[in-house]
Order: structure tokens, then sequence, then C-alpha cells
């Protein structure tokens, strides 16, 4: 049974202008926080203009703490509350539903990007460097070259053409009021 996206399929010429146009990262770096539902990953975000359409666009970032896994997504709420296009370091193969291919080559391993058809039905693929299995690897193990890669094939950078950088922020230190230290009355001079 196939899964579709009314939204996507409904506005397919407007998801298309939102995929092929440029797209510009607002804020660089992006700061990965901890996620508060989630203890072991991090997650930062920045909005996103684009050259032609107005609406609001997100990228978003996900990395696990655990290991070196990774999402990277774009979002534009006005198209679908889905993301128009992610793309996973880790994880499960995804199945695309292609009755002209075999069941082997309708598996996509990962990583791979993930978006979707005119029918509104996601699929995945890979890029010409995610079948290089030296390129696939270094962009799996690195966020920023994978969030590099990302963004080439999403035609998105900052405003001076580069790409935007993702830093983890190390977790906050909890700060322990002593009462034998009067904090309040300290002088520095």
């Amino acid at each position: 049974m196939l899964n579709i996206n009314v939204e996507i399929k409904e506005q397919f010429d407007f998801f298309l202008e939102l995929i092929k146009g440029n797209k510009i990262v607002v804020n660089n770096p992006i700061y990965l926080k901890p996620k508060k539902n989630h203890n072991f990953s991090v997650y930062g975000t920045s909005d996103v203009t684009h050259e032609s359409i107005e609406d609001e666009i997100l990228i978003m970032i996900e990395k696990s703490r655990r290991n070196k896994q990774y999402g990277i997504k774009l979002r534009c709420k006005s198209l679908s509350s889905v993301p128009f296009i992610r793309f996973d370091s880790d994880g499960p193969a995804h199945r695309n539903d292609d009755p002209r291919k075999s069941i082997k080559e309708n598996k996509i391993e990962t990583p791979h990007f993930n978006t979707f058809n005119n029918i509104g039905q996601e699929y995945a693929y890979k890029t010409t460097q995610l079948l290089d299995e030296k390129e696939s690897v270094a962009i799996e193990n690195d966020l920023n070259f994978g969030l590099a890669h990302f963004c080439h094939e999403t035609n998105t950078s900052l405003q001076d053409g580069t790409f935007p950088e993702a830093i983890e922020l190390s977790p906050e230190l909890a700060f322990v009021d002593l009462p034998t230290i009067n904090f309040t009355d300290m002088n520095f001079e």
C-alpha cells in the first residue's frame, strides 16, 4: 500500500520550486542543544530564505550523542507538516515502491536522501557521492561534511555561498551555591 502525502501531491509545482530554488541559511553556526525529551540527542534549527518563496522554511539538524547518527531536514509548513527533503546518515534501509525495479533495487541503504515524487509518494535515493564508498563513509561519520553535502544537494548555502556549520554545545554545568561562600559580597578589585 502506498503512503501518499496529499499536500505535496496537490502542490507539486510549489514543492519543485522549493527544491530547485536557491536557499539561504540565516544562522551560522547552527548550535545543537540537548533535546528536552531525549537525553541522548542534540537538536538545532535555523530559518532559511528562498529566492522566490516568502513562506517560512526551516533547516533542522538532529544528532545522536550515543553514536554518529544524524539527520538533516528542510521543512516548509505551508507545504506540509513533514519535511520536503531529509538526509539520514544511518538507520534502517528505505524500501522504495517502484514496480519497474527489483526488490533489491528498491532497497536503499543509509546514508540516503528522502523526498517525494509527483504523486506525493516518499522515496529514497543516493547521490553520486553516496554511491562512492569512501565519500559515503566520510559523509556518514562527519556531521559537518554531511551538512555541506545536504546543502549542495538542496541548493542551500550561506549568503556568501559557503555552507553552514553545526556546533554541539557542551552541556551546562549546574551551579551549586555553597552556604560557606558568600557570593553576593565578593569584590574582585
